[in-house]
């Protein structure tokens, strides 16, 4: 949340390495940040929004790598982070620009109360 209210100019994403792992997972270098997020010579704004515009670009760029591979074009965007408009608008944006279908909580809660939801789900799930 602090990061998000930080976030007040725009800012160019700082490229962050992706790699699929052996378990055919794609994950993201977060190291090329670090020195930027450290640097007290950049004002916390500028910070907070190059952080945001990584993690969009990010995001993006995994769910691209997917779809090359597997042809997914629906993207479901969950979890506690996802509650920080900046980043889900930018996301929502961007997906919807390299026209995937994106889909937003609606009915259960997008942080921790929907685990217990999405966890039966994946109980279920492994029954059928």
């Amino acid at each position: 949340m602090w990061l998000e209210a930080a976030a007040t100019v725009a800012a160019e994403a700082i490229p962050l390495p992706l790699v699929c792992d052996p378990h055919d997972v794609w994950r993201s270098d977060w190291a090329p940040l670090l020195p930027m997020l450290l640097d007290e010579a950049l004002p916390v704004a500028e910070r907070a929004a190059i952080f945001h515009a990584s993690l969009v670009d990010a995001l993006v760029g995994q769910a691209v790598r997917v779809r090359e591979r597997t042809r997914v074009v629906r993207v479901g965007l969950t979890g506690g982070c996802f509650q920080n408009r900046i980043l889900t608008e930018a996301v929502v944006t961007r997906l919807e620009g390299a026209s995937f279908q994106v889909l937003l909580p609606a009915q259960v809660p997008c942080n921790d109360a929907g685990i217990s939801y999405g966890q039966a789900v994946e109980a279920a799930a492994r029954l059928l």
